[in-house]
């Protein structure tokens, strides 16, 4: 039977594919390239990246605490003081503020950095660097709220 409740945890899960799963994969794609000294490759995947953040993460993080918070004030997932409920949610804002006002910006200024000097320009090279390690942060802030989602510690 269909319920209120599967219909928004399948939203959710769908929502948490989205946003770990792509940005898992992106990163994985940019460390790669970086390792190869593959220039053209991690400007393509940054610029990728500037494309798909706006308009795949952010929404997919915003669904997924929405239905998240949806689920629990419908008495779904126990009480808003649980633990894992409590660290779910400083996960997701952490990586939330991260991409929102971190990596966009910081992408957008590698942006324009490689628009001005080229992508071997040592400015650029640096941005491109910083973005790799803070999204590979943020990919493991991002699967230990899924352990947590799972595991569920109280």
């Amino acid at each position: 039977m269909v319920t209120t409740y599967t219909v928004l945890k399948t939203i959710h899960i769908l929502a948490t594919v989205a946003w770990v799963g792509g940005g898992a994969i992106l990163v994985m794609l940019l460390a790669r390239a970086r390792r190869a000294n593959d220039t053209g490759t991690l400007v393509a995947l940054i610029r990728q990246l500037q494309f798909v953040g706006p308009r795949v993460f952010a929404p997919s993080g915003l669904i997924l605490v929405i239905t998240g918070i949806w689920m629990r004030a419908d008495g779904y997932l126990g009480s808003h003081y649980d633990l894992w409920v409590v660290l779910g949610l400083v996960g997701w804002a952490a990586t939330f503020v991260t991409g929102n006002f971190f990596l966009r910006p910081t992408g957008e200024r590698l942006g324009a950095t490689l628009a001005e000097k080229g992508p071997e320009d040592p400015a650029a090279l640096a941005l491109m660097g910083r973005i790799l390690n803070v999204a590979r942060v943020d990919q493991l802030v991002l699967a230990l709220v899924i352990v947590d989602m799972v595991i569920k510690p109280t």
